[in-house]
């Protein structure tokens, strides 16, 4: 029977110590990456790589859903940020991308996902149309995600949908602006 114990005691410490080591790694990685982007598409664009401008609309907020109040400008900001920042696009270039969002889904963590390993997200249905014309030419719910504690905050996870803006855009044809080697 002492074996027994002495067996199950010692599993549960290997899985415990396991689970901290992996919060660890999670928590080290957050504050050099901060929240990922996710892409889902639900209307497949076809090529962007004509467009050159990008235009991004002020998002709104899904109806009863509890989110901060300036969590839609830090969205918005985001949106404009990532893609200006690391692909060949601008703000006053045509032909332009109209970006327009409604958040759906926020999800802030609560102290049992701090307990176990947290997980904040904000979803964003976001719609890309033409500018000019006012095509619809795609859908997707772009996602903010963060599992670590330092990444959780809502202006990570604004910049995790931000990644996941360029992310799409990138997918579909808008290429990706050359880094500058030191």
């Amino acid at each position: 029977m002492d074996h027994l114990r002495h067996l199950l005691l010692s599993s549960l410490l290997v899985v415990s110590l396991t689970g901290c080591t992996g919060r660890l790694i999670r928590e080290g990685a957050g504050v050099a990456t901060g929240a990922s982007g996710v892409v889902i598409e639900l209307i497949k664009p076809a090529d962007l790589e004509s467009y050159r401008g990008l235009q991004i609309d002020p998002l709104t907020v899904a109806a009863h859903l509890d989110t901060p109040d300036d969590l839609p400008q830090l969205i918005r900001e985001a949106y404009i940020a990532e893609p200006l920042d690391e692909l060949k696009i601008g703000a006053a270039e045509t032909p332009a991308l109209r970006v327009t969002g409604e958040i759906i889904h926020y999800e802030a963590g609560d102290l049992v996902d701090q307990a176990i390993g947290p997980l904040s997200e904000v979803i964003i249905r976001t719609q890309l149309f033409d500018a000019s014309t006012h095509e619809k030419l795609g859908e997707a719910n772009l996602i903010g995600r963060s599992k670590a504690t330092t990444t959780s905050g809502r202006r990570n996870l604004a910049e995790g949908a931000g990644k996941a803006l360029r992310k799409w855009l990138a997918q579909r044809g808008i290429e990706e602006q050359q880094k500058e080697e030191d």
